[in-house]
């Protein structure tokens, strides 16, 4: 599987306006949404999963913040899925 990148969006935006599928800010949008969710979903797998994974071995270190952290990148998917209308209203 290929990473999504930034030259991929690019080739998406310009297919997804000429299909007629969105228009160029709605393109814009949707393939900047998925950039910022990927990312968001990098930080929770890769990096406060384990965090709290180790906090919750070593019974080290602040849970409640690390709970805070991944409560916060799943606000910013939020915030994401809605400013990029996803999914589109039926």
């Amino acid at each position: 599987m290929r990473e999504f990148t930034l030259n991929h969006r690019e080739a998406l935006i310009k297919f997804l306006i000429a299909r007629r599928v969105m228009n160029e800010d709605q393109a814009d949008a949707f393939t900047h949404a998925l950039l910022d969710i990927r990312e968001s979903a990098i930080e929770i797998y890769d990096g406060y999963l384990p965090r709290l994974q180790h906090q919750l071995e070593t019974d080290n270190g602040d849970v409640q913040d690390t709970i805070w952290d991944i409560r916060e990148a799943c606000r910013h998917i939020d915030y994401h899925l809605k400013d990029a209308k996803l999914p589109p209203d039926a």
